[in-house]
């Protein structure tokens, strides 16, 4: 076996000019799992993947600068109500599918633990403990103005931890909470994996914060109260026959949800084009009435104008 390369410096083009090799990068990064470990600081990393332990124990590993660290399930403070009679499988296979929502996420640790053999580095962390510091922080401790950083009517940026077709999950430092599609936009969201991705930020608009421990502390948050509501005021002005060109966001029993180009929401129940109109196709639509209560438009699509391929 050959013996691997040892250099203590890198020769470089630029004269004079230094550069830390690979070792050193991974000594300063170590370093700085170690500090986490002392004094209880927390780190950021991408949750990357999900081993099964020998003893069928499931862990995450997260990359923090290219070194892995492991979190116990039970210290990623995920929250899952289990029902009486869900079996261990089931349980397990529900674990699994909330995790694989998360891949890629940015998560936020505090080391536990370090082990050193040789080159062999091992640290382990726990989430749960990031998690209540930073909501005993953000939530719990008044800043000079005499409130928390984090209180109803306050605009924060927040990190997206998970994405399915009619909801996305976001984390608010340390307090986890779900926006529904009907949430994002004063329009129809159709899917938001069209629009929202794991791993991006995203400001939201916080509507309530309840609690006063770190254990206890829940948020409802939104995005669309971001956004003027300008579609009611354009729904008014809408008289029947009116034509429009929209786009659709999805269609569930043969009705079809429709955002028109001025942003007001549509649903029309009748198409009178022989291709059936699909998610993301845009379409002629004819005005009949309008829903003021619901705020939306009734009508029917006359064509399809250009299919979404």
């Amino acid at each position: 076996m050959s013996k691997r390369i040892e250099e203590t410096n890198v020769l470089t083009l630029e004269v004079g000019a230094e550069v830390q090799t690979q070792r050193q990068k991974d000594n300063a990064v170590w370093h700085e799992i170690k500090t986490s470990q002392k004094t209880g600081s927390y780190l950021t990393g991408i949750l990357g993947k999900v081993e099964r332990l020998n003893g069928g124990e499931l862990t995450c590993i997260v990359d923090y600068k290219g070194q892995r660290v492991a979190i116990p399930l039970e210290e990623m403070m995920l929250n899952l109500n289990r029902p009486n009679n869900q079996s261990d499988r089931e349980f397990n296979e529900r674990v699994v599918r909330v995790l694989n929502r998360m891949m890629g996420a940015e998560i936020d640790f505090i080391v536990q633990g370090v082990s050193e053999e040789g080159r062999e580095r091992v640290a382990v962390a726990s989430r749960e403990v990031a998690m209540q510091r930073l909501r005993q922080r953000y939530y719990l401790t008044n800043t000079a103005s005499g409130k928390p950083h984090v209180y109803a009517g306050r605009v924060v940026e927040a990190r997206i931890v998970a994405v399915s077709q009619l909801a996305i999950r976001v984390e608010v430092f340390g307090v986890e909470t779900p926006i529904r599609s009907r949430d994002l936009s004063w329009g129809f969201t159709g899917d938001c994996r069209d629009d929202y991705f794991v791993g991006d930020t995203v400001q939201v608009y916080i509507q309530h914060v309840e609690g006063d421990t770190p254990e206890n502390i829940s948020i409802k948050a939104d995005i669309k109260s971001l956004y003027e509501n300008t579609a009611r005021a354009k729904l008014q002005a809408l008289k029947p026959q009116t034509n429009c060109i929209g786009k659709v966001t999805g269609v569930n029993d043969g009705v079809v949800f429709v955002n028109l180009v001025d942003g007001v929401k549509a649903i029309a129940h009748k198409c009178f084009d022989r291709r059936k109109p699909g998610r993301g196709d845009d379409v002629l639509f004819v005005v009949t009435r309008t829903d003021a209560e619901n705020g939306v438009a009734m009508g029917i699509i006359s064509r399809v104008v250009k299919r979404n391929i």
